[in-house]
């Protein structure tokens, strides 16, 4: 994934100087250094995603019908946990931004049905708008890995439905802190 904000780095500099002086009292060893935890790995699984939101019933996306929402993740591997007291997370976070094709705020569709729109949704219900950074997340840890639930669903968009197959292309970045 290109233009993502985590840092991978691994560094630990040592750097001094030791002097064998005639009467102690003038040595002196200097060691200064940085040390870095890697970045969070995407998930290949997570990269490129494919959600199949399947033969949606018409009245249900005119009622808006939370029955519409299928749940996807990104799932982070390799990570580095930082740890605060018993908690593991600590103040780990990650912010993602959804982008695509802006329609009222939404996620525009393409194809011949008109009328609709996708909505994506973290897991507190907060909805995306395409380009706006989500608020912080802090990912459910799972076995080995760190997984940022969401849910996507198909909505009225106040147009005129017309049935038809749909497609929506939807980028995302990560930034994590």
């Amino acid at each position: 994934m290109s233009g993502n904000t985590f840092t991978t780095a691994m560094l630990l500099l040592l750097s001094g100087a030791i002097a064998l002086p005639s009467a102690w009292g003038g040595s002196r060893l200097n060691i200064s250094g940085t040390i870095v935890a890697p970045a969070c790995d995407i998930d290949t699984k997570s990269r490129d995603q494919t959600i199949n939101m399947g033969t949606l019933p018409f009245d249900q996306i005119v009622n808006n019908s939370q029955a519409l929402a299928l749940p996807f993740s990104i799932s982070l591997v390799n990570c580095a946990l930082k740890h605060v007291g018993d908690n593991i997370l600590g103040r780990q976070h990650f912010r993602v931004t959804f982008d695509g094709r802006n329609e009222n705020g939404r996620f525009g569709v393409d194809g011949e049905a008109r009328g609709v729109a996708l909505v994506l949704s973290d897991a507190q219900g907060q909805e995306a708008a395409p380009g706006e950074p989500l608020p912080p997340q802090t990912p459910v840890l799972q076995a080995k890995e760190m997984r940022l639930n969401y849910t996507a669903r198909m909505v009225s968009n106040s147009q005129p439905l017309q049935t038809g197959t749909y497609s929506a292309l939807v980028r995302y970045q990560l930034d994590y802190y």
